[in-house]
């Protein structure tokens, strides 16, 4: 995968892993999803491009130009997401006009709609929570020396972040607004990160419900309110060659306090309460040691 620029000599070259993914992932993908047995040369470099060390799982898969998706259709919320971020991506369009509207996802069926989400935000508090967000959906992806304002192809790309599918349900006051947990995570990665450090950096994110009762919003009370988000942030080495690995795990509420570091955790607990496997091309030393690092040191290590 796009890891092996790194240097790390423990894993397999990058063709290699991507074509022994391609022949794991074989499901029984319908016509809408990602046939991962017959994908397109766009589409295996956009998933080449996004998901970092392999699919966290397989089901509903769906390749977008600017992320990677697995949907569930259970709790119509993405069950992750995964997303490259190099600092001309930052260069999107104001949220305003033919960008401003959240749109259907035109390859899934019986998703939620915006609509659904009306008067969530006054009733409830809720907003309609990008996963992989808007504001790293920018640039000129397609190397014709235009941005999206001018640019279809670059649009599409930006207008993609809007769908319904990249979507769920997600406290506005002290959690997806300022200075909510999930806020202050995205503008740290895009501030701190990328525009400030210039750092090119991959990004798992999802959603997580666990056993018993949930709480449902929208007109059939049939949207899936997550009790728990998590993000995990990969960032090159260059000095290692071994990518440095943050991974955050939020409970979703209105008053989570604290700084985002406070939340920190190894990525084997997020694979527990997630059920999903991260790294999973990776050979078993090199995956062992990502997700068992304690990435509170690592935080202290890097970044106070």
């Amino acid at each position: 995968m796009r890891i092996t620029r790194t240097g790390l000599k423990v894993l397999i070259p990058r063709m290699a892993i991507f074509c022994l993914f391609l022949l794991v992932f074989l499901g029984s993908a319908r016509a809408d999803q990602a046939d991962l047995a017959n994908l397109t040369d766009q589409q295996k470099a956009l998933l080449e491009e996004h998901v970092f060390g392999g699919l966290p799982s397989q089901e509903n898969i769906y390749i977008r130009n600017g992320y990677v998706l697995s949907y569930n259709p259970a709790t119509k919320t993405p069950k992750w997401v995964a997303y490259h971020v190099k600092p001309e991506y930052r260069d999107t369009p104001s949220r305003k006009g033919r960008f401003a509207s959240f749109l259907n996802d035109p390859d899934i069926e019986g998703e939620a709609k915006d609509a659904d989400y009306r008067g969530l935000f006054t009733s409830r508090g809720y907003a309609r929570g990008h996963l992989a967000p808007y504001a790293v959906m920018g640039g000129d992806r397609d190397g014709d020396g235009k941005l999206a304002e001018d640019d279809e192809d670059d649009a599409l790309t930006v207008r993609q972040s809007n769908y319904m599918s990249n979507i769920a349900p997600q406290h506005h006051y002290g959690f997806n607004g300022r200075p909510g947990l999930w806020w202050s995570l995205e503008r740290w990665v895009q501030d701190e990160l990328v525009k400030k450090q210039k750092k090119e950096i991959w990004v798992f994110a999802g959603c997580i419900f666990g056993p018993g009762e949930h709480e449902k919003v929208g007109p059939g009370n049939d949207i899936w309110v997550p009790a728990v988000f998590y993000k995990i942030v990969i960032m090159e080495n260059t000095d290692t060659g071994v990518p440095t690995v943050l991974a955050f795990l939020f409970p979703h509420h209105r008053s989570a306090h604290g700084s985002i570091e406070d939340f920190l955790v190894n990525i084997d607990v997020i694979e527990a309460v997630a059920g999903v496997d991260f790294f999973s091309v990776l050979d078993d030393p090199t995956e062992g040691w990502l997700e068992d690092q304690d990435t509170w040191e690592v935080w202290k290590k890097s970044f106070m």
